[in-house]
């Protein structure tokens, strides 16, 4: 055989070598996958979530489900004692699951925010709202004071806080607090990780005015209820001058439009819930809501079912005149 013939039957013999090796290996198997099963069974916090997009099976994945599923192997305190060696005696670092809650203020005062705060917000919201817990662990960040806030931010995150009270951050698996500030961001923040495993497709409006709503938050029969809060001044001159949209706008709107508009989203989300609450239909508008979020993903269908009103406008009159009544502090 001629050069030419000598590299064709190379090329030949390296397709055939390559199609066998792909049909000996096992179904199921995904070569780009960087993080074997023995890696993530291993792996004190779950750092590899495979979507269900890069998982070659016929079948669709249930991501959440596999991930429940892992949860008894997430080693708390371990992921705490790995914490306590990169920081050594900087922070204070306690478990309180499904959290690891981590200050540097004084250790008795962050033990107080774990196992008060913390702990009484977790297991008011679950009783009321939520069955599933988030399926991986999250880190509470309780920065003592401003300074720390944007300092420790800044280092341990690589970027400057956007608000100066605190926020959570998916990607990150943390909430980050300046909680001289008080412990209202607090309870707002807890919600959110509770409601992303609950109700995945939640729409912005609802999640931030759910969350919202305990900023200022107490008992009430042995459950959690909020009350008024400085959000209210602004909505009422909203009202007064003419300037607050309809809910059905509100309820519309995507997470850009809603984290893009005034205050008044946040506001008139948080009064919405405020009036269902007081009304005794918050819990069952929010299970109502999560069970019909594929016909009703806005959640405005069921709010006219629970409310046994078809007229948004006329409702949202009839609450505008409760709103302007009420009062803070």
């Amino acid at each position: 055989m001629n050069r030419s013939d000598h590299r064709l039957v190379a090329a030949l013999l390296f397709l055939a070598g390559t199609i066998l090796l792909l049909l000996l290996r096992p179904a199921g198997q995904n070569p780009s996958n960087p993080v074997s099963e023995m890696q993530v069974h291993q792996a004190p916090v779950l750092q590899f979530l495979q979507s269900e997009s890069e998982t070659p099976t016929s079948k669709p994945v249930n991501t959440a489900a596999r991930n429940r599923a892992l949860l008894p192997e997430l080693d708390f305190e371990s992921h705490a004692d790995q914490l306590r060696k990169q920081y050594g005696n900087q922070f204070t670092v306690i478990v309180e699951k499904p959290f690891i809650v981590i200050g540097d203020g004084p250790a008795a005062k962050v033990d107080r925010w774990a196992k008060g705060t913390i702990r009484w917000a977790i297991a008011q919201i679950k009783a009321t709202y939520f069955k599933k817990e988030p399926d991986h662990i999250i880190n509470i960040w309780l920065f003592k004071d401003k300074q720390s806030y944007e300092t420790n931010t800044k280092a341990i995150f690589g970027s400057v806080p956007e608000t100066p009270y605190g926020y959570y951050s998916p990607t990150d698996k943390a909430l980050v607090m300046n909680i001289s500030t008080g412990g209202g961001t607090l309870v707002h923040e807890l919600v959110h990780p509770f409601v992303a495993a609950n109700f995945e497709k939640c729409p912005s409006w609802f999640n931030e005015g759910l969350a919202s709503l305990y900023e200022q938050c107490g008992e009430r029969d042995g459950k959690i209820v909020g009350y008024t809060n400085w959000r209210l001044r602004g909505l009422q001159l909203a009202i007064k001058d003419g300037f607050l949209g309809s809910f059905e706008k509100l309820m519309s709107t995507s997470d850009r439009e809603f984290y893009d508009g005034d205050g008044t989203n946040y506001a008139q989300a948080r009064y919405l819930c405020y009036w269902l609450q007081e009304k005794g239909l918050l819990r069952d508008y929010y299970h109502q809501f999560v069970a019909n979020a594929e016909q009703d993903p806005e959640g405005i269908k069921t709010l006219k079912r629970l409310i046994k009103q078809d007229d948004l406008e006329q409702f949202q009159r009839a609450w505008e005149q409760e709103v302007l009544k009420l009062r803070f502090p």
